[in-house]
């Protein structure tokens, strides 16, 4: 932790990354809490020398700093104190009220977990805001389930093979895996099948079927004993996500207490059932030519929630809900990859990797492990706000939400065009995104662009190198609107001491309102005066300038302007309308050096065209 993150800290409050002590003389008796806390949680930092008073903060110093580092890491070191050695670092910050020790507390693996106090699993903490909790009976056993060796769908069940599979299931399976994999099932029957695939093992001489087969292929009756409990519970609002609470009731709902086949099967026929383009679907394959829009992203996430859910957790339902602005899925089990690991290509560690595989085996999955980077890629393409991941360490549950916001606004195309700079699509993107949340980080620009680490930072140095952004931070991963923008885009400037754990983002935008294209021009008027007074940027054109847009591409006269839009006063067209297009970015002049040319024609630019034709898909769409 650095100074100047300190200082800003100072004036925020304690969440879920940090927690302050005064310390003043001594470790306090509960600092071992907030380590055991941060472990098995997401991290933090734990400050000594600060006092809390009526919710605000106060740099008191420690005595010794000397002293209380040692007596810390030799605490903290010792496993009859804490039940494993973290590697903790530690900074010291000479300030005028005094000295302050900041010590980072890393997450521990999986493996590791639960981290708990003086050799007692019962005394393992998590950290929720700014609190430390002791962990509950159910929350030991997620850490327990999650930490073995033996992954929890591997281990074999005692129960007939002869009665425990059903037979329609894996009749449909061995079809797909025929398909998959061409030449490669060459069982004689199904239970060589089930044996040559991982479903059954040999356990003293006899063949068990795996939790995993009995999840994946296992007869209604076997499947509830394994799991007792919904499979999928999913749900059909027609109202959207703003207005849902627990009262709220669905218009249609989908419970499946059945094997993960089934429940696919069953998912899949409610999305089509309530998709916007009805269809059928082949029986078989589950695949047409003609898929909605965003049907890539929905199989991925509802496989993705079906797959890797912690079947061990019986209090709690894996749950889809469709509103009409976006769909959400919650999953009772955290992911194993940080935010940025489920962004990158390749295998992840999971939960559950027989049945990950079994369903991989067949094509139904086409992301090797966790399927995320899939997900972000469909709804990218769409044009999207990139979907919102919620990967809560210490609630053990993983939520991902799919927006149907656009990302590009005709407002942003309006803004971005009054710049003066050229942007690609994929910096466009990013400014965009900057515009709404007035900061960045390097794993946003990834899920933003699908570009790889190195490629993202390129790219977020040319902004830089364009006044557009600007580093924060000594890491160079966070990233804001450059100041003389944030006027400009950002009227109400949000409070830069939010805290948002690296697993999260926070949902609340910058929305923009009705102002006119005269707004922006009113802006660089103001920009280029050193005005400090703040105006809103570009959201919208007048009924005319749409129709001149719409007539401009390709070079036009006035005269030929003022006859499409049906207006003949030449002096207020240009005043009203036309002037405030070209100092907007979205006009050119042909003659630009000679404004009052005979020959004078005006065109679209290239940020004119891209108005223009996203105009003409949200006046198309339905």
């Amino acid at each position: 932790m650095t100074r100047d993150e300190l200082i800003t800290r100072l004036q925020s409050i304690e969440w879920s990354d940090i927690e302050f002590k005064e310390a003043a003389w001594a470790v306090p008796k509960d600092a071992l809490s907030t380590v055991s806390a941060f472990a098995n949680t997401a991290g933090g930092h734990l400050v000594f020398g600060v006092k809390q008073a009526n919710g605000t903060f106060t740099v008191t110093g420690v005595t010794d700093a000397d002293k209380m580092q040692n007596d810390f890491l030799g605490q903290v070191r010792d496993t009859n104190k804490v039940s494993i050695r973290l590697p903790i670092n530690g900074t010291v910050h000479q300030l005028p009220e005094g000295i302050v020790l900041a010590f980072y507390i890393p997450e521990a693996s999986r493996q590791e977990k639960p981290v708990y106090l003086d050799g007692n699993p019962k005394k393992a903490h998590v950290r929720r805001g700014g609190r430390d909790d002791t962990c509950t009976g159910d929350e030991l056993l997620r850490f327990i389930r999650d930490a073995s060796g033996t992954r929890f769908d591997a281990e074999p069940l005692d129960v007939d093979i002869s009665r425990c599979f059903d037979e329609a299931t894996v009749r449909w399976y061995r079809a797909r895996f025929a398909v998959s994999n061409p030449g490669k099932d060459t069982a004689v029957d199904d239970t060589v099948f089930l044996r040559n695939w991982g479903f059954l093992v040999e356990q003293g001489g006899v063949l068990r079927p795996t939790r995993a087969a009995i999840l994946v292929l296992g007869s209604g009756e076997y499947v509830r004993q394994v799991l007792p409990r919904m499979a999928v519970d999913v749900q059909f609002y027609r109202n959207a996500s703003a207005e849902y609470d627990s009262a709220v009731r669905w218009a249609d709902r989908l419970t499946v207490e059945d094997n993960l086949i089934k429940a696919w099967q069953a998912i899949v026929e409610f999305y089509f059932r309530h998709s916007e383009r009805p269809f059928a679907v082949d029986a078989s394959t589950l695949r047409r030519d003609d898929d909605p829009p965003d049907y890539i992203s929905f199989r991925e996430s509802a496989i993705n929630l079906l797959i890797h859910q912690d079947f061990g957790d019986t209090t709690r339902v894996p749950v889809i809900r469709f509103f009409r602005d976006q769909t959400e899925f919650f999953n009772p089990g955290d992911a194993f990859a940080t935010r940025e690991q489920l962004l990158d290509p390749g295998d992840k560690d999971v939960r559950n990797p027989s049945i990950v595989n079994a369903f991989r085996r067949i094509g139904l999955s086409d992301q090797g492990g966790t399927g995320v980077r899939a997900i972000f890629d469909g709804w990218r393409r769409l044009g999207y706000l990139p979907p919102e991941i919620e990967n809560h360490k210490a609630e053990k549950s993983f939520r991902l939400r799919l927006r149907k916001e656009k990302l590009i606004t005709e407002a942003q195309l309006l803004a971005q065009a009054n710049l003066g700079v050229h942007l690609s699509a994929q910096e466009a993107d990013v400014f965009a995104y900057l515009t709404r949340k007035g900061q960045i980080d390097l794993i946003d620009v990834k899920a933003l662009t699908g570009l790889s680490g190195s490629d993202a930072r390129q790219l977020v140095q040319r902004l830089t190198v364009q006044a557009l952004l600007v580093a924060q931070g000594e890491t160079g991963n966070l990233f804001s609107l450059a100041e003389h923008l944030r006027t400009r885009f950002l009227p109400e400037t949000p409070d830069q001491t939010e805290i948002s754990e690296e697993n999260q983002h926070p949902g609340a935008e910058v929305a923009a309102t009705g102002t006119t294209v005269q707004a922006i021009v009113q802006a660089t008027a103001q920009a280029a005066s050193g005005q400090t007074t703040l105006v809103q940027s570009l959201v919208q054109l007048s009924a005319i300038q749409w129709q001149v847009v719409a007539f401009t591409d390709a070079p036009r006269s006035i005269t030929e302007l003022l006859s499409h839009v049906g207006l003949k006063q030449r002096a207020h067209f240009k005043s009203q309308h036309l002037d405030a297009l070209l100092a907007g970015g979205i006009l050119r002049m042909t003659v630009p050096d000679k404004p009052t040319s005979p020959v004078q024609r005006y065109v679209l630019t290239e940020a004119g065209i891209q108005l223009k034709l996203l105009h003409e898909q949200q006046e198309a769409a339905p």
